[in-house]
């Protein structure tokens, strides 16, 4: 049996110049995120993340604190399936929109304010932003050249589902393995919602719904048993109160 949890990494820095950040509240959802992780007694076979900085210090508080319960670390592996969609597309996107899209160019107008001024809508304003430009990515498909396009991401992220096959592999080789591999990757909302999607048997447009609600540090558990996926937990916030949670 493979355990496989994904958890979201911490807020990031959506009102400053670089979104590949996490705030001062980002660091303290993923100590937090730790801390439950340590008291409920969690061990983990295997740390992933996507490469990305966010997903990189989120997972660096969470083993800190995993540390200090006296929990075994394993070496961390980058995976590319756990990186989200790269930010060019919604800079691409982003400019082509604001041409010819008056409730894009108002949306944006007001985002840019909202940033400036560190408004406490900023992130919702975000959201919206993000939704657009994901509607259009997804309708361009192969289209889209410019950079990473839909299908091509859709495809990467959902190699991480054969992630079972090289832990079946690995306990093969090891005549001590457990049964039960546990493993943790950070990563973010993206591959969140379609990896999560994909085990429900979700259509594309509820799938990428799944994406809006999905909240900084939340946690998200797949089982691999009887040759299948399934879902244990989705979007899990034990360790925020409801004024903690986030969503970018």
């Amino acid at each position: 049996m493979i355990e496989l949890i994904f958890i979201r990494h911490g807020q990031a820095d959506s009102a400053g110049e670089n979104y590949d950040q996490l705030t001062e509240t980002g660091h303290a959802q993923a100590r937090r995120v730790g801390v439950w992780l340590a008291a409920n007694g969690y061990q983990f076979d295997r740390f992933f993340h996507g490469g990305l900085n966010r997903q990189k210090q989120t997972l660096e508080a969470i083993s800190a604190e995993l540390a200090k319960g006296g929990a075994n670390l394993p070496a961390v592996e980058i995976h590319n399936s756990f990186a989200e969609f790269d930010l060019k597309v919604w800079g691409i996107i982003a400019a082509r929109m604001r041409h010819g899209h008056a409730e894009f160019t108002e949306l944006f107008k007001q985002w840019n304010q909202a940033r400036h001024e560190n408004a406490s809508n900023k992130g919702d304003i975000f959201k919206q932003l993000t939704g657009q430009i994901l509607k259009a990515w997804v309708a361009a498909g192969e289209n889209f050249t410019e950079a990473e396009s839909f299908p091509a991401f859709q495809k990467r992220v959902l190699v991480a589902m054969e992630i079972h096959s090289y832990a079946t592999l690995a306990m093969v080789r090891q005549a001590n393995a457990p049964e039960k591999q546990s493993y943790l990757a950070v990563t973010s909302g993206g591959p969140i919602s379609l990896l999560m999607g994909h085990a429900l048997g979700l259509d594309l447009s509820h799938t990428l719904g799944l994406m809006r609600r999905i909240a900084n540090t939340s946690i998200h558990h797949l089982i691999y048993e009887k040759g299948e996926w399934q879902v244990a937990g989705f979007n899990m916030v034990p360790h925020l109160t409801l004024s903690e949670r986030t969503l970018v």
